[in-house]
């Protein structure tokens, strides 16, 4: 099998380009930003400590509705993203 490692190719030659690597960082940066403004949005709307409530108390009930929420909102913004 004849292997080339990527570094060997140019970049546009496999699709891509530094407009392509510079969106993909802006979107990774604001669907983590929309991720943090989610959980102050939940901590503030419901009045829930949720530092206290998933490291103290250990509720893992609320850590699951969290992260599925998470989830759903990243495959929203990556919807978003692709169109």
């Amino acid at each position: 099998m004849n292997t080339i490692p990527l570094a060997s190719h140019n970049l546009s030659s496999v699709g891509l380009t530094w407009e392509s690597i510079l969106a993909t960082v802006v979107y990774a940066l604001l669907g983590v930003v929309l991720l943090m403004a989610f959980t102050w949005a939940v901590n503030k709307a419901f009045g829930l400590n949720l530092r206290r409530e998933l490291l103290e108390d250990q509720n893992v009930g609320l850590g699951v509705a969290l992260a599925g929420t998470a989830i759903a909102v990243a495959i929203i913004v990556s919807a978003t993203i692709t169109g």
